[in-house]
């Protein structure tokens, strides 16, 4: 099996690009730097038509979409342990990583990529705001999901812990009080802490800072 993931360093492409190094299979990277637009290249448009990272192309054939690609990856490969073996744990890791994709992900984008939504400095402004608000409030929520439990879902470390430390990353990053969320802290301190993960931090050249 051939495997490679396109990825921007400190995208929600992080997620992917730690299971891929959790799991221990061979696999290549591509680095699509979005801060310099190379999701809309030419080149990168045949591989995913959205322009977005991150992609993942496995004998020549492209998932996209960071649920898809999880859920591919972690019950692709049982043995690993990184997905949920109970049918329940999975049905609530699709659950909690839906939430990440469809409301959690857009409300940060309302912060950092306006431009998108609307025009006009008003406007631009209104939405940051609100996207701040969502935003804020869900890290609160992640924060009282994990309350109590070591790991997001089930008993081991998985593809939603994974997902996870990207939002509390952005969050750190763009001055939202993370570090006061002491149940959301202590799970990404231990994600943090994995071989695997500080290898993938220091291959994309990102910090949480």
């Amino acid at each position: 099996m051939t495997i490679t993931l396109y990825y921007s360093p400190g995208a929600c492409s992080l997620a992917p690009h730690i299971v891929l190094e959790e799991l221990g299979i061979a696999y290549e990277t591509v680095r699509i730097s979005t801060a310099e637009g190379q999701q809309r290249s030419p080149e990168y448009l045949k591989i995913n038509p959205r322009a977005r990272v991150p992609a993942l192309a496995v004998d020549g054939k492209v998932l996209v979409e960071n649920v898809a690609i999880l859920a591919f990856l972690g019950g692709g490969f049982p043995d690993k342990g990184l997905w949920p073996a109970r049918t329940w744990d999975q049905a609530q890791a699709l659950s909690l990583m839906a939430w990440l994709a469809d409301t959690v992900h857009p409300a940060f984008a309302h912060v950092y990529r306006p431009e998108r939504y609307v025009e006009g400095p008003a406007c631009v402004e209104a939405v940051k705001a609100k996207g701040r608000q969502v935003f804020g409030e869900s890290l609160a929520e992640i924060d009282r999901l994990v309350a109590g439990k070591r790991w997001a879902v089930g008993a081991r470390f998985s593809v939603v812990d994974a997902y996870l430390l990207v939002f509390y990353r952005w969050g750190n990053r763009n001055g939202f009080a993370v570090k006061d969320l002491a149940n959301y802290t202590a799970l990404v301190e231990r994600v943090l802490a994995r071989p695997a993960v500080k290898r993938v931090m220091a291959d994309e050249g990102i910090t949480m800072a």
